[in-house]
């Protein structure tokens, strides 16, 4: 990698790492949903820990009433189980099948958060499912959710936001918080020092990969596509950013399929 390729993806991964928040405070908050406090905070499976404990953190700090975990038994299962295994200072096999149960896991273990402050969506196993099957839920338990903290891996970010548009009314207001914003070396390491994030290339692929989703074209996921999302805007320095890398780092288009 060179200083070009990581200033590409850097422009990518700024796009798809949406905080609508800099920082959070009650104030900020406050200013953006009309609450101090939102009625609930939403962290989607992935294989990032990071998600699981920055929802942890806001719960802890009272930034939301409750805590949402969504996710079953999918590929990212067994990294997110290995990762949390070493957080907690357990075997693999301690652990729970499905990625909602290993967050709850960290949530009580790590942060000794009440059970009955947690939900927990254990059979999703797509972003459209997560949202879903959360809604099911919070009707389900009388769960108020007019106000929703949203975290998923960075890179996912953006596409679980626009996913959840379509599946919320326009009186409900989803904050975005991507658990961290990675910023790359001119190297391909991560300046973040956050444990336990993404392996090998997998950040790179899964950051084309998502441009591809999001575009409104006939490979994308938009009307024009597939049609599981709105339309979605994407800035001309972020596509400029993914045909450079696509033409000097074609090994990283894995996902673009």
């Amino acid at each position: 990698m060179n200083k070009e390729i990581a200033d590409a993806l850097n422009c990518i991964i700024e796009f798809l790492a949406v905080r609508d928040l800099a920082q959070m405070s009650k104030d900020a908050l406050k200013k953006a949903c009309g609450a101090s406090k939102a009625d609930v905070i939403i962290a989607l499976g992935s294989d990032l820990p990071v998600v699981a404990e920055t929802a942890c953190e806001l719960y802890k700090a009272g930034y939301g009433e409750k805590l949402m975990f969504c996710g079953g038994i999918g590929h990212s299962t067994v990294n997110l189980k290995k990762k949390v295994a070493k957080i907690l200072n357990v075997e693999t096999d301690q652990l729970p099948e499905s990625e909602a149960e290993i967050y709850a896991c960290l949530a009580k273990d790590k942060y000794q958060i009440e059970s009955s402050s947690i939900f927990m969506d254990k059979t999703s196993t797509n972003t459209s499912e997560n949202i879903k099957n959360a809604i099911q839920i919070f009707n389900d338990h009388t769960i108020k959710h007019e106000t929703m903290i949203l975290i998923q891996d960075p890179i996912l970010q953006k596409r679980s936001y626009v996913t959840a548009l379509d599946m919320f009314n326009d009186r409900q207001k989803i904050i975005n918080y991507a658990p961290i914003i990675p910023k790359l070396n001119s190297d391909g390491t991560i300046e973040n020092d956050t444990p336990y994030l993404w392996e090998g290339t997998r950040l790179y692929e899964l950051a084309l990969g998502e441009v591809y989703r999001l575009r409104d074209d006939e490979n994308g996921y938009g009307p024009k596509g597939k049609g599981f999302l709105r339309h979605v805007d994407i800035p001309e320095e972020v596509n400029r950013s993914f045909e450079i890398i696509a033409d000097k780092m074609p090994e990283y288009l894995a996902r673009c399929q």
